[in-house]
């Protein structure tokens, strides 16, 4: 096969795919040697080192991504077009999977005070939330973040997170002062 042929059917597959791609799935779907296809994707690599979208290859998987030297900008516009989309609920919803994940539906309800199934499943189906089954118990199902979701907020590791608790160590609680005053 044409090399930017292979090239140009790569990108289109990784384009619509909502996941890594393995490169045992595109020698499968391309009907091409997996030398073939290696030698594409390397080249591939190459050429779009300092484009806005390059590839991503990592353990015989593959994913296109936006380019790490604009994230700044790229996350300045999604923190906006986040922003202007998802409603507090969502905000306050997203925010205690991404500090408590894995975590049940109970357990969000609890902290939160509110029946949140409507809020769960508009962030399932915007792709920033997705459903684990419980090690314990295979009949509950947990919630944790995506990488999609990471990717929105410019973070490859949870580690790149601010601290919970340095966060949290300024904001006082409704109720918390009125408790400390004995009242």
């Amino acid at each position: 096969m044409d090399s930017q042929k292979l090239k140009s059917q790569i990108l289109s597959i990784l384009f619509v795919a909502s996941k890594p791609v393995t490169i045992k799935e595109l020698v499968g779907v391309l009907e091409v040697s997996e030398e073939e296809l290696k030698q594409a994707v390397a080249e591939l690599v190459s050429e779009n080192q300092s484009s806005g979208i390059i590839l991503l290859a990592h353990n015989n998987k593959l994913q296109l991504s936006s380019n790490p030297d604009h994230s700044s900008v790229v996350k300045k516009f999604l923190s906006l077009e986040l922003r202007e989309k998802l409603t507090d609920a969502a905000l306050e919803t997203l925010a205690i999977i991404l500090y408590k994940q894995p975590i049940s539906k109970a357990e969000i309800e609890n902290i939160r005070g509110v029946n949140s199934q409507y809020t769960l499943r508009h962030l399932l189906i915007r792709g920033l939330i997705e459903k684990i089954q419980s090690p314990s118990d295979r009949r509950m199902q947990l919630y944790k973040t995506t990488l999609e979701f990471m990717q929105h907020l410019g973070i490859k590791d949870m580690k790149d997170l601010p601290d919970f608790e340095e966060l949290t160590k300024s904001i006082e609680l409704p109720g918390a002062a009125q408790n400390a005053n004995g009242q």
